[in-house]
């Protein structure tokens, strides 16, 4: 007897089946600037936060996933048409509803049936990200960090106070075109994760904190209190080489207009290019002009748009 298709939330041991939709949307939807090294660093961020996305299931098979959090939906190009993606929608809006947020979703704009089915679930664009990439055969100065502050490079999982770091990191992207969501089981479970990276975080602190070279480590931390700045790289095997992407820069908005943003950029550039990356990836706010500026004066061209439309509740 077939079973009626239902949404649930996510559970461990759906990884496996979340992986084979997604290999299955990259190869039949193409979608830009997507590669499928980075399904594993989507599934880890996935699972360390469970109760932030929903899953479709048909008879005893999970064909279809919402994560809100990654802008993401998607069902198997082998399920759809069969009104999996409005029950997903559905479900994650209530998700984002009782975050106080509305529901905002990557569309590809070259998949006709994907703006259809937008629209007709009452989607608007709302706005847009770019992917910029830096060639590998242009040059960034090396970071020049004021007098004024301290510099360490750590692992966030050695931080116990998850709060503040939560806290602080939260501040450091006040302002921001997308708010971010951490929280503090979220971050936890994602530095639980196997396949977690802590290995790329640079933070900032005022110069009264401790006072050290470019680089230089230390086991003394500033608590996540006092500090004002982070930058966050990662670096992954991509065929015979190896990919990497500036993931985030966050400057707490007193320290802002100070040339920090400026520094980290160079520092993750740096970072990257001593763990062999060629091309060096980011993605930024079309909105945000002061990041797409300072992107562009270092080299890093656009090359992809990610149009996102909101639903509201």
């Amino acid at each position: 007897m077939t079973e009626a298709p239902t949404i649930r939330p996510f559970a461990v041991g759906d990884e496996a089946a979340i992986a084979r939709i997604m290999a299955a949307s990259l190869e039949v939807d193409r979608l830009p600037g997507f590669k499928a090294s980075e399904i594993d660093r989507s599934l880890v961020r996935i699972a360390a936060d469970p109760r932030r996305t929903v899953v479709a299931v048909a008879d005893g098979e999970v064909v279809g996933y919402c994560a809100p959090f990654l802008d993401d939906l998607s069902v198997h190009p082998a399920h759809r048409r069969h009104g999996h993606g409005a029950r997903l929608v559905t479900a994650a809006q209530r998700l984002e509803q009782e975050r106080g947020r509305p529901l905002t979703l990557y569309v590809p704009s070259h998949l006709p049936g994907s703006l259809a089915f937008a629209e007709r679930l009452g989607f608007r664009y709302h706005s847009s990200l770019w992917q910029f990439i830096l060639p590998a055969s242009t040059d960034v100065q090396a970071p020049v960090f004021g007098s004024d502050v301290a510099i360490w490079v750590v692992d966030p999982r050695e931080i116990a106070d998850i709060e503040g770091w939560v806290a602080f990191l939260l501040a450091s992207f006040d302002g921001h075109p997308s708010p971010m969501g951490w929280t503090e089981d979220g971050m936890r479970r994602l530095h639980a994760a196997p396949g977690f990276d802590g290995s790329g975080v640079l933070v900032v602190a005022p110069a009264s904190a401790r006072s050290v070279a470019l680089g230089a480590a230390t086991a003394v931390i500033p608590a996540p209190k006092d500090l004002v700045a982070f930058a966050r790289v990662e670096s992954y095997p991509e065929g015979d080489a190896f990919g990497g992407e500036i993931g985030l820069i966050g400057v707490v908005p007193a320290w802002r207009r100070r040339g920090l943003g400026r520094e980290l950029l160079r520092w993750g550039v740096g970072e990257l290019r001593d763990r062999g990356v060629g091309e060096i990836e980011l993605t930024v706010e079309a909105a945000n002009d002061g990041a797409t500026e300072l992107y562009r004066a270092h080299g890093f061209e656009s090359t992809v748009e990610w149009p996102h439309w909101t639903l509201e509740p």
